[in-house]
């Protein structure tokens, strides 16, 4: 398969598992970078972040949109675009182009199907119109997105990656369609997260998204292999760079420019605007701030599968954020991570199996086929258990 030829490849090349001297970012991390000094890209742009005035920053994002909406002209009723999910960032990216940039924002959102969509996502997106922001809600087709999670799981060891391929390329699509120029995501997944691949020209930058690792591991053929109707593939394909040009799309991160932003800050934020959170859950999916993927509940699954592969989880990459702002120490980080890192329930793994037609077995049977033996040891009749201990770097002898 294509994901464990990847995986071979990168560990010929990275025998051991090794861990950033300043937080919890592994050298597995797809794209992942590290300096002479051992030190994370993530961790390196937020030792510079804290020297920099994000007032200052925030001239700079609105000199940019200046020029943006300036090259555009266009004569649409919005100014930009804001994608939207129902979670608590999303939320406060919404309410923070609108109201503290000053722009017209239409929201757009890759909705999950009925079947996956959890009541709280929906009553938050319904919050979102009662706050007065205009939302196109584009739906998958049903049976389709079902196939295509079991296969990206067959294929990738990823139950959301069509998920995922729906939701970047919904966006920049229907801006192209809609001839809207200006597209608004929150945080830079390679400076704020560590992916490398989707750096930019500057860190506000957000047109080499088309980098990501979701979007370009696998291609795209599987997904039309995968459908009986050929048609549907295009709610899942990125626009090529042709069509961004002709419509002079531009896409900014506002994160760099943001000086509290962070889940625990945008979960504050959200949750105070009516966003409905999950509270005491963190046994259940893992989610320590019991604030993140609260729309569906495929998306912790698939950060349990992200631990195994990688050896680390959305846990650490929750307490990286907490050791970069100085908010907890990375001994204390550690001890988070090894109780909460890929933690997620039967019930919800389960739930998943229902919603694909698969069992348990079956579920187990290709989820152990994406373990890393390096880091892991597989277990036929119960979960994987980890060789090496969390913050601590690991060679497998």
């Amino acid at each position: 398969m294509f994901w464990e030829g990847w995986l071979k490849k990168i560990l010929n090349l990275v025998i051991d598992l090794k861990y950033c001297k300043e937080c919890l970012t592994t050298n597995l991390r797809p794209n992942a970078s590290f300096n002479e000094s051992g030190i994370c890209i993530a961790c390196h742009f937020s030792e510079k972040q804290d020297q920099t005035s994000t007032s200052f920053k925030l001239k700079l994002l609105q000199n940019k949109i200046k020029e943006s909406i300036k090259k555009k002209r266009s004569k649409s009723d919005y100014d930009c675009i804001v994608g939207v999910s129902g979670g608590k960032d999303s939320t406060r990216q919404a309410h923070w182009v609108r109201d503290r940039l000053g722009l017209r924002p239409l929201l757009i959102c890759a909705a999950y199907p009925p079947e996956q969509m959890s009541q709280i996502g929906a009553d938050n997106l319904s919050n979102l119109i009662e706050m007065g922001f205009d939302l196109i809600v584009d739906t998958p087709a049903p049976k389709s997105a079902a196939k295509l999670s079991l296969e990206s799981f067959k294929q990738f060891g990823n139950v959301s990656k069509s998920t995922e391929m729906s939701l970047f390329s919904t966006v920049p699509r229907l801006a192209i369609d809609l001839n809207i120029g200006l597209i608004f995501w929150g945080e830079n997944p390679a400076l704020q997260v560590g992916d490398s691949a989707v750096e930019g020209i500057d860190e506000f930058d957000g047109n080499r998204l088309r980098n990501l690792n979701t979007l370009t591991e696998g291609g795209t053929d599987w997904i039309y292999n995968s459908l009986d109707k050929k048609y549907l593939k295009d709610h899942y394909i990125y626009p090529d760079s042709i069509s961004f040009e002709k419509r002079k799309i531009d896409i900014f991160y506002l994160g760099p420019a943001w000086d509290d932003w962070s889940n625990d800050s945008n979960s504050i934020y959200a949750s105070l605007q009516g966003l409905s959170l999950r509270p005491g859950e963190e046994n259940i999916t893992g989610d320590i701030t019991n604030a993140s993927m609260i729309d569906e509940e495929c998306t912790n699954i698939n950060m349990m599968l992200k631990y195994y592969k990688f050896g680390f989880g959305r846990t650490s990459d929750d307490v990286n954020e907490r050791i970069r702002k100085k908010l907890i120490t990375r001994n204390e980080g550690i001890k988070i991570a090894e109780r909460y890192d890929g933690v997620c329930s039967d019930k919800i793994i389960n739930s998943f199996c229902k919603y694909v037609g698969i069992s348990n077995d079956d579920f187990w049977h290709i989820a152990n086929k994406y373990v890393n033996k390096e880091i892991f040891h597989v277990q036929e009749d119960a979960r994987p258990i980890k060789k090496f201990t969390i913050g601590v770097d690991y060679c497998d002898d």
